[in-house]
């Protein structure tokens, strides 16, 4: 019966990053491997690590079919990902970091959706805190007209307007699940960025070539915040402003590029003097890099801005701007115009 229900799904390819910790993927590894979705190949992406991954996946777990592909220099989150993802055969590929679990069934319920809805290019799953149970580390995320992306359902305990399906601009790089067809089109990551807004940067290019991104109640990744980076060190600080600039100055069109990076430029001057005002230093922004926008915008981009803006940006409440200072934001629901 298995044989069979093999045959009639289509092959998923779990991709794992990982670098070091083996006690962070022993846990990510046995929750997949508990997947009720019965077509699976499981390949990890070693990023360099020093400690022995191989080995260490042979030895626990000698009767898997898990392969490990071990990347001579560490490539951060983009370069690891990109390094495995060459190894990957399954129609679609649930991308996840190490410091993840993943429920039996979300594999099977995101699956369920992109098979029911060829324009969906990529799934946004519930992500919770793994450390804070009940609360949410990711619902999906919006654009806003400051350029600086909406994560809803950030530091908010989880409830009824968080199962429902809607489509979002941006999933987490936690963990998600992407058709490799899109991939084609729009590229996998860009790895120039390295690390942060990297998961974003590509779910614009999902977007600008003609798919869409849906959130999915039903698929939950826990996930343990800041387990391999601390996320207040000054370098991702550094790559989290440079890859926002860079990306917008590379996906929006010309008519909307210069008001959203006047508003993404305003926007870091607060943060930075925000910064300053806590008494942390931080590293200077470098210049973005340029090369990829003419690919993007000639070859990629199939939709306008404004198609995208429809259903996937959301401006919040001022409210929600304030957490950053330790307040509490009660969100609002979300307009009918962004539900799946």
């Amino acid at each position: 019966m298995k044989k069979f229900a093999k045959r009639l799904t289509p092959l998923v390819s779990v991709l794992i990053l990982t670098y070091n910790r083996t006690d962070l993927l022993k846990n990510c590894l046995d929750s997949v491997l508990k997947s009720d979705y019965p077509n699976l190949e499981f390949i990890i992406s070693d990023n360099a690590s020093q400690d022995d991954i191989a080995w260490f996946v042979k030895k626990n777990y000698s009767r898997k079919k898990i392969k490990v592909y071990r990347k001579k220099k560490n490539g951060g989150l983009t370069g690891g990902f990109n390094f495995g993802y060459q190894y990957c055969k399954g129609k679609y590929v649930m991308l996840l970091c190490n410091d993840t679990t993943i429920t039996k069934k979300s594999i099977s319920e995101m699956v369920k959706i992109l098979e029911n809805d060829s324009k969906i290019g990529a799934i946004a799953p519930k992500v919770t805190q793994m450390k804070n149970t009940g609360y949410i580390h990711s619902a999906g995320s919006f654009l806003t007209s400051t350029g600086l992306l909406y994560h809803y359902g950030v530091y908010q305990k989880d409830s009824k307007k968080y199962q429902k399906s809607y489509y979002v601009f941006s999933t987490t790089g936690a963990g998600f699940l992407v058709r490799s067809e899109t991939i084609i089109k729009s590229g996998l990551y860009s790895e120039d960025f390295f690390m942060a807004y990297d998961e974003s940067d590509l779910c614009h290019r999902i977007w600008l070539s003609g798919y869409t991104i849906v959130y999915c109640p039903k698929a939950e990744i826990k996930h343990i915040w800041s387990a391999t980076m601390d996320s207040g060190k000054p370098v991702l600080w550094f790559w989290n402003q440079r890859n926002v600039i860079s990306s917008t100055i590379m996906n929006f069109s010309i008519p909307y590029l210069i008001p959203m990076l006047v508003m993404v430029n305003m926007a870091f001057i607060f943060w930075f003097f925000l910064r300053i005002y806590r008494g942390e230093f931080r590293h200077a922004l470098t210049l973005p890099q340029l090369k990829e926008r003419k690919k993007v915008q000639e070859k990629i981009r199939q939709v306008s801005d404004q198609e995208i803006f429809q259903k996937a940006m959301v401006n919040p409440d001022f409210g929600y701007y304030l957490i950053h200072f330790g307040r509490k934001y009660q969100e609002s629901n979300l307009p009918d115009r962004v539900l799946y």
